[in-house]
């Protein structure tokens, strides 16, 4: 604890411990420990100080990388993440292969422009941030949670193999399907899904879970569908789908 003394083998007293937290937008987020011969006020108000600047720069930081609304990750921050994913699965393919990799999802509340439109703006805006707290509440720490534009989101998972990250997609959309939204009552969402792949890009990634999603939305919505599943059943060919359908 801060003030704490130091002491030497034979207990002698060989200074103070002195403890800062270190904050950020989204509280406490680790702890600066220094180990002084003396506690001296002027250090310490110094050090408080950068402190200070540093919180202000990790504010700074978040605030370009975090979507407005929401609080989760943006469309900006979305190719570096990915591409980063993708550089791991690269190199380690064959423990990926082993259900040690990553799959991506494409999240999209069904019907949201009959909620703008019946409802107003404003409980839309409010259906996206409950929608982004189910998000938060559902998927684990590790996993990362965009908002990539209007009500489409993308939430990456690690260390999942397909069947892995079926059940997790499936337990969110009925989390969706039970949540009580205030004044608009009950929603769903359809979810497309890809294993990400060494040899991908961001774009060809998200282009497979939509293609995914395409066809949760075209056969009834309310439903987490594959890209790898969908291509082995012959359900989707190798291009990219015209599907003529209302998404929002």
């Amino acid at each position: 604890e801060t003030g704490e003394p130091l002491r030497d083998r034979d207990g002698e007293g060989v200074g103070v411990r002195v403890i800062h937290p270190l904050r950020g937008p989204r509280g406490i987020n680790g702890f600066l420990v220094f180990n002084c011969d003396e506690y001296a006020e002027r250090d310490q108000e110094l050090i408080a100080m950068l402190l200070t600047f540093y919180k202000n720069y990790v504010s700074l930081l978040e605030d370009s990388q975090r979507d407005k609304l929401t609080g989760l990750l943006n469309r900006k921050t979305f190719d570096d993440r990915v591409l980063q994913i993708i550089a791991t699965v690269r190199a380690q393919e064959t423990e990926a292969a082993a259900g040690h990799g990553y799959a991506m999802g494409v999240l999209d509340i069904d019907h949201f422009k009959s909620v703008n439109d019946r409802f107003g703006h404003l409980y839309g805006d409010e259906v996206l941030l409950l929608f982004a707290r189910c998000m938060v509440e559902a998927f684990r720490g590790g996993d990362l949670l965009f908002r990539i534009g209007g009500e489409e989101f993308v939430v990456v998972l690690k260390d999942v193999d397909l069947e892995r990250a079926r059940i997790v997609f499936d337990r969110f959309r009925k989390i969706v399907e039970e949540f009580p939204f205030p004044q608009v009552g009950k929603l769903t969402a359809s979810i497309g899904v890809s294993l990400i792949k060494g040899g991908d890009l961001p774009a060809t990634i998200i282009d497979r879970a939509d293609r995914a999603l395409y066809y949760a939305k075209n056969h009834g919505r309310n439903q987490v569908q594959f890209h790898e599943t969908l291509m082995t059943e012959g359900e989707i060919g190798g291009k990219k789908a015209q599907d003529d359908v209302e998404l929002f």
